[in-house]
């Protein structure tokens, strides 16, 4: 832009008179006569004038332009005067697709904006579903730095072993083919951030309805204290992945009502699994290391409570026992050890059962039903050494055993006496407590399943066994004939270990079918039947 200057000059000439005294006379008529004219001589003078244009400054905006992850812009951005268009135009990258602007409503991948703002956009990508059923599943590693590298070292090693021996297969249901694994060492904070927004913490599968997730957050007293579970949790929470590819239910949220949460089953099977990694892969028991010394006695009193999360299953010692008490006896009906095993861990999940149909599967599967596994539990031991799985048992000889179940036909034909008899020999393991003087508090199991409440009925058949473990001081427990209140000689159960004891173990088992009770010294109101039936 150029400006111009316009001078106008003035120039007024400079008149100069020249006097000499015989023009004027003497001196004193040339004052008198400068007075009288009043006459004062102009000065040379020289005038500029000067013309200013104004400029006025333009406004100017930024524009910053970025790319998620999965894709690319055009331009960066960059600062232009207002009312410029500019023209942005996203780019995905293979496997991606664009889906939006962060900061404009625009849906376009190719966009033209006027600035009148500061103005910031982001192009956003999805990753494009290609699942491939069939296919593994891809596990992408995210180890953090805080990790000991000989950790990463044999991370890597119990991934490779676990892929190649169980594979994970990609299947529709579980919508992505990527498996994102974090692990990292919990004496730094948490370095990662869920797809949900939450800080990661713990180990688990996790989800959210378009992915799952692996996290693995390792303790640091696990390296000091040189811990397996620092390496068998990488084997649980793979199964569970394994677990998911085999049943689309297991792989269901919680709340859906075709999902699969039963605790014992889901749990149980992770933990055995992750202990007989740790026993053929480094010489240890961890059956022993990580359970043995947990108590479990609830497991052989009241299984069924193990369906529940809500059990309070400390380090899934419960479960793992009834695993491996499934085991044992799917053994006694013909299993091989491994075909016992193979069932759990594989056929019983590719049976696809749901929490309303399990038990259904259960039976399908392992030929035994729920119920008649719970009351065989009754008569186990609840020390887990008694049942461990053989030291030379591995996981390859497990997944591929392809031995056929040899059930001994002498049993299965043998007399409808002969079998009444062997079903018939039960052992009902029972609690009694009492909190006051008006009930006593059951809790175990008799030939219809589950015992629990306040003075409960209960039930078995001639040639049962009841163990009563009682622990209630101030409340002698005896079995009694009849109901009339009175606990003489003369009404007492015949045949009772330690009848009327209010510590301790009272045993009995019935040799006449009838009804008969117990019923406290004290107190009568305390007081239930028991059923006996040929």
């Amino acid at each position: 832009m150029k400006t111009y200057l316009k001078i106008s000059l003035i120039v007024l000439s400079l008149i100069i008179i020249n006097c000499s005294k015989d023009d004027y006379g003497p001196s004193n008529s040339y004052e008198s006569n400068i007075s009288q004219n009043s006459y004062t001589p102009p000065s040379s003078t020289t005038t500029t004038t000067t013309t200013t244009t104004t400029t006025t400054a333009v406004t100017q905006y930024t524009l910053n332009v970025s790319a998620g992850v999965g894709g690319s812009v055009s331009t960066s951005g960059g600062t232009y005067d207002d009312g410029t268009s500019v023209s942005i135009t996203a780019t995905a990258d293979d496997g991606y697709e664009f889906t939006g602007w962060n900061g404009s409503d625009l849906s376009n991948s190719s966009i033209t904006i006027t600035l009148n703002a500061n103005t910031t956009l982001e192009a956003v990508f999805s990753q494009i579903s290609t699942i491939t059923v069939g296919n593994n599943i891809n596990f992408i590693y995210n180890l953090h730095e805080s990790l000991p590298s000989e950790y990463i070292s044999e991370f890597n090693t119990i991934m490779d072993n676990l892929i190649s021996t169980f594979p994970a297969v990609q299947q529709a249901w579980l919508l992505n083919p990527n498996l994102n694994i974090y692990a990292w060492n919990n004496s730094t904070n948490s370095p990662y951030t869920d797809p949900n927004g939450n800080v990661m913490q713990g180990a688990s599968i996790s989800g959210n309805g378009s992915s799952f997730w692996m996290i693995l957050e390792i303790p640091s007293d696990e390296f000091t204290n040189n811990s397996m579970h620092r390496y068998s949790v990488i084997a649980h929470e793979y199964f569970h992945v394994y677990q998911m590819s085999l049943s689309e239910n297991f792989a269901a949220p919680s709340d859906d009502p075709n999902g699969f949460n039963i605790l014992w089953l889901s749990e149980g099977t992770a933990a055995s699994f992750e202990s007989l990694y740790i026993q053929q892969y480094y010489g240890i028991n961890y059956f022993e290391e990580g359970f043995a010394w947990v108590d479990i006695s609830q497991a052989v009193t009241n299984p069924a409570s193990y369906e529940s999360f809500d059990v309070g299953d400390m380090n899934y010692a419960g479960s793992t026992f009834m695993i491996l008490a499934l085991v044992s006896e799917l053994k006694k009906i013909g299993f091989s050890e491994e075909k016992a095993f193979q069932s759990v861990y594989k056929t019983f999940w590719e049976s696809n059962p749901s929490n309303t149909n399990w038990k259904t599967k259960f039976e399908e599967v392992f030929t035994i039903s729920v119920d008649s596994f719970y009351q065989s539990l009754a008569s186990y031991s609840p020390d887990m050494s008694l049942i461990y799985p053989s030291e030379t048992i591995t996981i390859q000889n497990i997944i591929n055993d392809n031995s056929s179940i040899s059930v001994d036909t002498s049993e299965t034909t043998a007399s409808t006496e002969t079998t009444s008899t062997e079903t018939a020999s039960s052992t009902y393991n029972i609690t009694v407590t009492a909190q006051n003087s008006s009930n006593y508090t059951l809790s175990g199991s008799d030939q219809n399943g589950n015992v629990s409440g306040n003075d409960p009925s209960i039930s078995a058949k001639v040639g049962d066994t009841f163990n009563f473990e009682v622990n209630a001081p101030g409340h002698p427990f005896y079995l009694i004939r009849t109901s009339n209140g009175s606990t003489d000689s003369n009404n007492l159960v015949d045949g009772v270990s330690n009848n009327g004891a209010s510590s301790g173990t009272v045993s009995w088992t019935p040799s006449v079918a009838g009804t008969y009770y117990y019923l406290c010294e004290f107190h009568s109101s305390m007081l239930g039947t028991i059923t006996i039936t040929e």
